[in-house]
């Protein structure tokens, strides 16, 4: 039952983080305990979020909307909208974050102010999930900036000394311009079809001149590339996953560029559709160029976590082009796929994370036979890898083959150069197979190097996480059905004449 659960997995993070930020500083009695304290409280939202499934997947079941007044002289309410596409993207905040929570308690063990650390980890958390469940545009925004703030301290304060002040910089600039290129378009919106509520926009759309409809469009999935980090703004990516704290860097990449995904999917394709048709060449081409410019740039890279950096970015390009294809197989694909990647590039950050505490190193020519010295590590790693490189019967393989197969299906024939960037994604996967398989050689295969014999497996609060979700990236792929059913529903909810 949903109840009061959409309000609870927002607001209890928020609030224990405050708390466990207040009640831990300067306590070093407190500190000892306070991750296990946030891990308790990360889990809450799994619960809750996982409570809500079958509720919105109930045979002929429409979205649930529970809606308070807020600013009742204009019109502005607070609330929450719970559907398939917003559950299913919730759920897999919550759970990345509640792994990644696991996983932080073992990574900061010898770092400093764990009272601040996770209480920004869980406002981040609740940031995310406001970000997803709120029902209009102007409590969009403000959720949209608030999970920006606790990231940006958790990189400069945790994250490499002598470069996080500067990336933390790069990263606020990079983020905040695009957001008020969204506050802009929200603004535009409201004075022109006079409100803030996602459930009617897009039955009011078509009031507003196309040409400024355009413009409002491009404002806002300016502001929604930039946190998908889509080329070419996407140079902040590369330096804030890659500096950040490696809990961190697995919600940074794991989930948090997804909330821009989801804006793309809810806002610009869910309200603004006329508009997408105008200009899907151009995001299509687009994703493309992203696609295989991040695949280029991973293989470059001798930086075990500028490497996952750069393939997210590469990742980002592959759901963009499922998203925009504006197909039914292609927008199933694409949501499939911010599942997988989320699963996936979290626990390959968390193997990094891995390697460079047991190691002492980051540099991947200092790697090499690792896998006899951890095992664990290296069975995670292996399958994160090979299901972001879409082998079967892993879970990646099913979203990118919908995805292609949506890029040349035309449900709503969108243009007819459709099928050659389609063709050339398609050959993507190539450079995706190569910097993986190049990186699972480099780092757990050939000869082990001397000054790395004595190197062990980290304790299971750092492994434990990431085999479990490699666990449910094959529990995905030998039964996709668990994830494609919501998927598919959510498909259907963003552009309703493709689900017909």
């Amino acid at each position: 039952m949903i109840g009061n659960a959409d309000a609870l997995s927002v607001f209890l993070p928020l609030a224990l983080g405050i708390i466990l930020y207040a009640g831990g500083k300067g306590s070093k009695s407190f500190e000892k305990y306070v991750g296990w304290l946030a891990t308790l409280a990360a889990l809450v939202p799994v619960i809750l979020v996982g409570s809500m499934i079958p509720d919105v997947m109930a045979k002929d079941a429409t979205p649930i909307r529970h809606v308070y007044p807020w600013i009742p002289s204009i019109g502005v309410t607070f609330g929450f909208q719970i559907d398939a596409l917003s559950v299913a993207i919730a759920f897999i905040i919550a759970l990345v974050s509640f792994f990644a929570t696991v996983y932080a308690v073992g990574y900061m063990e010898h770092e400093h102010g764990h009272a601040g650390y996770f209480g920004n980890t869980l406002l981040f958390i609740g940031g995310m999930l406001g970000v997803i469940f709120s029902s209009n545009l102007l409590q969009f925004y403000i959720f949209w900036e608030l999970m920006l703030i606790p990231s940006y301290f958790l990189i400069v304060f945790w994250g490499t000394p002598e470069r996080a002040a500067r990336i933390g910089f790069k990263y606020f600039i990079f983020t905040h311009v695009g957001a008020i290129c969204l506050l802009f378009g929200i603004l535009a919106t409201f004075v022109l079809a006079h409100t803030f509520e996602i459930s009617e926009l897009a039955h009011r759309i078509g009031e507003i001149n196309p040409n400024v409809a355009m413009v409002i469009f491009g404002l806002m999935i300016f502001g929604f590339m930039v946190k998908m980090a889509v080329f070419p703004v996407h140079t902040w990516l590369p330096d804030a996953h890659a500096e950040a704290p490696t809990p961190i860097s697995a919600m940074l990449s794991g989930v948090m560029i997804k909330c821009g995904a989801y804006a793309i999917a809810r806002i610009s394709l869910g309200i603004f559709f006329p508009s997408f048709k105008g200009v899907s060449t151009f995001l299509l081409t687009l994703a493309v160029v992203t696609m295989v410019y991040g695949g280029l740039m991973a293989i470059a890279q001798t930086d075990v976590k500028r490497l996952f950096a750069y393939s997210s970015v590469s990742q980002m390009g592959y759901i963009l082009f499922g998203l925009t294809t504006g197909s039914l197989m292609g927008l199933t694909g694409g949501l499939f796929h911010i599942v997988n990647h989320a699963l996936c590039k979290a626990l390959l950050f968390m193997s990094s994370g891995i390697l460079m505490h047991q190691t002492e190193t980051r540099d991947l020519r200092q790697y090499g036979g690792l896998a006899s010295k951890m095992p664990m590590t290296a069975v995670a790693s292996v399958i994160g890898a090979l299901t972001l490189a879409g082998t079967p019967p892993l879970s990646g393989f099913f979203s990118e083959s919908l995805m292609f197969a949506g890029g040349i299906s035309h449900e709503l024939g969108l243009f007819q150069g459709q099928n050659l960037l389609t063709f050339i994604a398609t050959l993507s996967a190539v450079i995706t197979a190569a910097y993986y398989l190049w990186f699972l050689w480099r780092v757990f295969f050939g000869k082990l190097p001397d000054h790395l014999k004595t190197v062990k497996e980290a304790s299971p609060v750092m492994w434990g996480p990431a085999l479990c979700l490699a666990i449910a990236a094959i529990v995905l792929g030998l039964f996709p059905s668990i994830a494609l059913n919501i998927v598919t529903a959510a498909a259907k909810l963003i552009i309703p004449e493709v689900g017909h």
